[in-house]
């Protein structure tokens, strides 16, 4: 298989085209040998008659002997005018030989003022277009592969750069093709390309999920993390608001229903299954105490107790992370909706961090994905090679990744200053310190890093375990976000530290925990460990 640069894919627009482009380099990147490098949306620039012309050359194929092919891609319709071809575009047409000899001449140009002598050639893919026998006056018939010969398209690339002998130093022409044309990874850019890819990507499921009609109104969704249960959520609620129903959004975590908030229409009820006693027992009884243990079990009673008395007023009821719902806490909302409302549960049994009798919806039906969209491919390998999840997640992520690095701490010196160590090396790699987030698997209690003012020059930023007289959760002033694993559920960050991982053995309970930490990040995972659990994957690694 050939080899990728950048090994992502483009960040994804709506449009065909980008799709045909993803598709040849699909195509190429699994027909070529190892021997061969594809470089894509390469920028380039060049000075003619004191005037500066700026482009983007779809794809660049470095051959085994240094010989390079520009590939230009047209997919759709293409026009034949006089000899000439034509790409049509919503408000233009654009001369597509002419498009090929500019490109050819700047990476010619550029070469020379690299003082990088190779053979360079080009050639123009028409996935969608038979030429015949059409004849282009630009672009030689053999250097065109249009949709007759699509399906071979590697072969004809090895048998185009087969004939051309190239330039020895493949490394140089590597470097050239990386930073002059700056296809190295600028980290920014690229994780606003994946967070943009992989939404689209994962919409998948609030495109199909609303359009399921179940005869008794109720659909369960057993999806794996990242498969796109929260913008299936949020679309259920914006098409409930746009028909002017009602429509109540619930979950376990705190955190993730605060999420939730900012991202739903105004109009809909989102809350945290708790919230809702809360406000329950603030309206019926008496204001809640906070300072008292007991509050939120003796609030969560009265609440299921007085459930009886609610009246069905939603049309649309949603209960995202339900794998944590109590049955007693279920049966309390299911009266709130209209009987010819909308039921749709989100779980999955992976993620399940609390001892929790299951439910039953006998008359649901019941939908299943293990699509995981939002970590890096590598990240899922880790997932599948330790079997954290019952079943294999299949990554559909666009972004490869690199895989997670274990570092241990010393009992002397403690989880927190290798967790500093380790988000220094974060920020070293580009990575801002909004981008990271520290989860440990610990509660507050037992947790270092929870109850810890600074992590190395950092201060931290964490939930103090008090509220206020609201009901709001009270958060410390920091700069770095620290969290339990179990708080941050349901959400993610861009690069995730994974620390206080401790423990003898992998049981069930563990294997979960890691599962929802190493989902957590869109782009790197690092994680930090104790002997003990070193020793455990060691083992696991080496049987």
């Amino acid at each position: 298989m050939a080899l990728l640069t950048p090994s992502n894919r483009p960040s994804l627009r709506n449009d065909a085209g980008l799709f045909r482009e993803l598709d040849v380099l699909d195509r190429l990147q699994q027909s070529l040998p190892d021997t061969y490098e594809i470089f894509h949306s390469i920028e380039w620039h060049s000075i003619h008659d004191g005037d500066d012309r700026h482009g983007e050359i779809d794809l660049v194929i470095l051959g085994p002997t240094g010989s390079i092919l520009l590939m230009e891609v047209k997919a759709g319709k293409v026009v034949l005018r006089d000899g000439s071809m034509f790409k049509l575009y919503s408000a233009e047409e654009k001369d597509v030989g002419r498009q090929c000899r500019v490109q050819y001449s700047a990476m010619v140009n550029r070469l020379k003022e690299a003082r990088l002598r190779t053979r360079l050639t080009n050639c123009l893919v028409l996935p969608d277009y038979t030429l015949g026998d059409a004849h282009i006056v630009a672009i030689p018939r053999e250097r065109i592969i249009d949709a007759s010969d699509y399906d071979n398209l590697g072969t004809r690339v090895q048998d185009i750069l087969a004939g051309e002998h190239g330039n020895a130093d493949r490394d140089a022409l590597r470097h050239f093709l990386k930073s002059e044309f700056r296809v190295s990874t600028n980290l920014s850019v690229l994780r606003d390309q994946i967070k943009g890819a992989t939404h689209q990507l994962a919409d998948g499921l609030a495109i199909w999920v609303p359009r399921i009609n179940a005869p008794s109104g109720t659909i369960r969704i057993q999806a794996t993390a990242g498969s796109g249960k929260t913008q299936l959520a949020v679309r259920l609620m914006e098409d409930a608001v746009a028909q002017s129903q009602s429509a109540l959004y619930v979950c376990y975590n705190r955190t993730l229903a605060d999420h939730m908030i900012a991202i739903a229409p105004t109009r809909a009820i989102v809350s945290s299954f708790h919230e809702l006693c809360v406000d329950h027992y603030r309206r019926r009884y008496e204001e809640p105490d906070f300072t008292t243990s007991a509050i939120f079990p003796k609030m969560t009673d009265a609440y299921i107790a007085d459930s009886g008395t609610f009246a069905p007023r939603f049309d649309l009821l949603v209960v995202d992370e339900a794998q944590d719902i109590d049955p007693g806490w279920m049966g309390s909302l299911l009266p709130q909706l209209k009987p010819d409302g909308r039921l749709y549960v989100m779980e999955d049994d992976d993620q399940r961090l609390y001892d929790r009798d299951a439910f039953d919806l006998s008359d649901a039906v019941t939908i299943t994905c293990r699509d995981n969209y939002r970590s890096p491919q590598s990240i899922c390998q880790v997932i599948n090679a330790f079997a954290l999840a019952e079943i294999s997640v299949v990554s559909r992520n666009p972004y490869r990744g690199e895989l997670p690095g274990f570092h241990v701490y010393a009992p002397d010196k403690g989880a927190i200053d290798k967790t500093a160590e380790v988000v220094a090396g974060l920020l070293a790699r580009g990575f801002g310190i909004a981008d990271i987030v520290v989860l440990t698997g610990h509660g507050r209690s037992k947790s270092a890093l929870l109850n810890a003012e600074h992590i190395g020059p950092h201060k931290t930023r964490r939930f103090t375990g008090a509220f206020s007289k609201n009901s709001d959760p009270i958060w410390t002033e920091g700069e770095l976000l620290v969290e339990s694993v179990f708080r941050f559920k349901g959400q993610s960050a861009s690069a995730v530290v994974l620390s206080e991982v401790d423990f003898v053995e992998l049981s069930p309970t563990e294997r979960r925990k890691l599962f929802v930490g190493l989902t957590r990040a869109q782009m790197a995972v690092e994680i930090v460990v104790s002997p003990s659990a070193e020793a455990v994957f060691a083992a696991l690694l080496a049987g």
